[in-house]
Order: C-alpha cells, then structure tokens, then sequence
C-alpha cells in the first residue's frame, strides 16, 4: 500500500531546497530530488512505495493544489490590508 505526503516548496538555496513536510517540519533535501519546474510556493504530491529491500519514491507537482495554495494566500493578503490603515503609528 502506497504512502501519501505532501511537501510546499519554501524555496531553493543552491543545491538545496526546503520544503515544509505536512504541514509540519521544514527539511532540506538536495534539489535534484525534485521535479526540475518545482518553484518556490509549489505543492508537491509525494508518493511512497515500500516493500522489503526497495522504496519507490514518486514526486510530482500538484498543479491543482499549488494554484489552491497560492488563492488562498492571496485572500489573506488581502484581508490583511483591509485591516491595514496603512503607515507606521509610534505608541
């Protein structure tokens, strides 16, 4: 039975990217793990195969899920400056 995860791609630095793993820990894994258009803000459908001696490890951009991602990201910047008068008040 296949194992299922999901990485955000936080960005690259070099050879390296950082990914969010599940919403939860932030990991750095070499970038050539990663499909080759993987951009900082895509989410990443992550699918794990294990069996005995082998592990088959599909990573595939989640095209649907990253435009989701970025909506959503969108709506609270927004809702943000609605709140935002703007400027910098001194107390």
């Amino acid at each position: 039975m296949a194992d299922t995860h999901r990485f955000m791609v936080d960005r690259h630095e070099g050879d390296l990217s950082v990914v969010e793993v599940d919403g939860r820990a932030m990991l750095d894994l070499p970038r050539w793990l990663l499909p080759p258009a993987a951009r900082a803000d895509d989410v990443l459908a992550v699918t794990v195969e294990a069996s005995g001696d082998r592990a088959v490890i599909t990573i595939e951009r989640d095209v649907a899920a990253t435009a989701r991602a970025q909506d959503a990201a969108r709506a609270a910047v927004e809702r943000l400056k609605k709140k935002d008068r703007g400027g910098d008040r001194h107390c």
